[in-house]
């Protein structure tokens, strides 16, 4: 597995984290500022943090640009247009490079901007197609006709577009949602998420879950119902090439999230920010004002740092690979038994069972069938268990 592993050993992506955002939805666990008159500051210590990675790592392999939040969109027009120039700076040429909005952030002037300085894709955060599920959220903006907007975007940005949904709650329908996505793929949207509602720590949706104000079953009823949604979806024709992603075709996934499901290295800046460089995993710190002060002085941004074992990045790899819908090679599997001294660990129960694809096992592939993506955990917690005995 040595060899394998030392493929992915190069930072393909950069994530950055922009904390500024209209509102604080109820379901969103994010470090989140609502007051855009700190922005300048903050980037100040973005790019310093920048400048540091670029000291200490290697950026030349660099592919894509993420640009996350929050809410990027919600920055002054001056603001956001200093943002991404000075990210962009002295890196290589992207090959893709993705800002995160929601509707009620951008005009015409904003989506110009975005196209003038290289972003190739946007990621709306949608939510909803109803207005009860939207209060549901926390959301206070008015539902979005979602043809429409698409329609709105093209006509200012040629790049490509993706939307994100959740499925879950209060005021969910599955139905309306359905013909919502039906619609968009008509209309040719590029790429969909949908996700299932979860209760986060640190959020209002826990906070309501505490007080009794929302079932306790909201979250495990929500799983159940997107179960059923993903298959839909699926059958309208929507590729299904992660486990809650969708594209139209295999040339329009998201280029940044597929790198890292398939255990790439990864560099992230900004406060809250993840990343994960030759088996070092840090987090940094979410406070603003923290993140702000460590990086005026010699210090890192990081609240927390781990170092994985060869199992632990082993383990990881696979279990985001598998999340994928070409999975991944069956002989990783037998690299490792090699590493444990063991013979090739036998599947063949798990593909008679339906939580693998037979065609694909037959070919030397691991592909998990809808049953057994819907069982993810479990499933890779077993195969995992036989590599380890």
């Amino acid at each position: 597995m040595d060899d394998d592993l030392s493929a992915f050993q190069k930072i393909r992506t950069l994530y950055v984290q922009v904390p500024f955002c209209p509102e604080r939805c109820d379901y969103c666990s994010l470090p989140v500022s609502l007051k855009t008159e700190r922005a300048p500051a903050y980037l100040r210590a973005l790019f310093r943090e920048k400048k540091r990675l670029m000291e200490r790592e290697d950026l030349s392999g660099i592919e894509t640009l993420y640009v996350g939040g929050g809410t990027p969109t919600f920055l002054p027009p001056a603001l956001l247009e200093d943002l991404l120039e000075g990210l962009q700076k002295d890196l290589p040429t992207l090959k893709e490079m993705t800002v995160e909005s929601r509707p009620d952030t951008v005009t015409p002037d904003i989506l110009h901007l975005l196209r003038s300085c290289g972003v190739t894709r946007l990621s709306f955060g949608m939510e909803s197609v109803r207005s009860e599920h939207m209060r549901f959220l926390g959301r206070t903006i008015n539902v979005v006709e979602s043809v429409r907007f698409l329609k709105f975007v093209r006509n200012y940005f040629p790049g490509s577009v993706s939307m994100d949904f959740i499925a879950g709650g209060e005021g969910f329908s599955k139905d309306a949602f359905l013909q919502e996505a039906h619609a968009l793929f008509s209309e040719g949207l590029e790429h969909l998420s949908l996700y299932p509602l979860t209760v986060e720590e640190r959020t209002s949706l826990k906070g309501r879950l505490i007080r009794g104000e929302i079932s306790s079953g909201t979250e495990e009823a929500a799983g159940v119902l997107w179960e059923g949604v993903v298959r839909e979806l699926s059958l309208m024709g929507w590729f299904r090439y992660e486990v809650a992603n969708f594209s139209r075709s295999p040339d329009t996934v998201c280029r940044h999230n597929h790198l890292v499901w398939q255990g790439y290295d990864y560099a992230g800046i900004g406060a809250g920010a993840h990343q994960r460089i030759r088996s070092v995993r840090t987090i940094n710190v979410r406070s603003l004002v923290s993140y702000e002060n460590r990086l005026s002085l010699s210090g890192p941004p990081f609240e927390k740092r781990e170092v994985l074992d060869q199992n632990e990045r082993t383990l990881e790899i696979l279990y985001t690979n598998a999340r994928l819908s070409n999975g991944f090679p069956l002989s990783w599997l037998f690299c490792q038994d090699r590493t444990n001294g063991g013979g090739e660990t036998d599947l063949s129960d798990l593909v008679e069972e339906g939580y693998l694809d037979s065609g694909a096992y037959s070919s030397g592939r691991v592909i998990f069938t809808e049953k057994g993506r819907d069982l993810l955990d479990g499933v890779m917690g077993e195969i995992w268990s036989r590599l380890r005995s």
